[in-house]
């Protein structure tokens, strides 16, 4: 199967039996990054995070007894 890169637009041949072509087939809306550009955009993020000025937004995660708690403060 080929895939184009989406940033750099290379053109490679990847093996129809490896688990990333399986996924860019059934499900089509994934983008493909050549190694390459893959490389770079790990390397980038990593030297964010370090930078000490990078967040991640991350959504807060409530158990049910805390959300339920919320909920009966908020009805009172």
């Amino acid at each position: 199967m080929n895939a184009k890169c989406i940033l750099c637009e290379r053109v490679d041949e990847l093996d129809n039996r490896e688990f990333k072509t399986k996924q860019l087939r059934n499900k089509p809306i994934r983008m493909y990054l050549c190694p390459e550009c893959e490389h770079r955009i790990a390397i980038n993020t990593i030297s964010r995070v370090n930078s000490g000025h990078f967040n991640f937004h991350k959504p807060a995660v409530i158990s049910n007894s805390e959300l339920k708690k919320l909920i009966d403060t908020n009805t009172k």
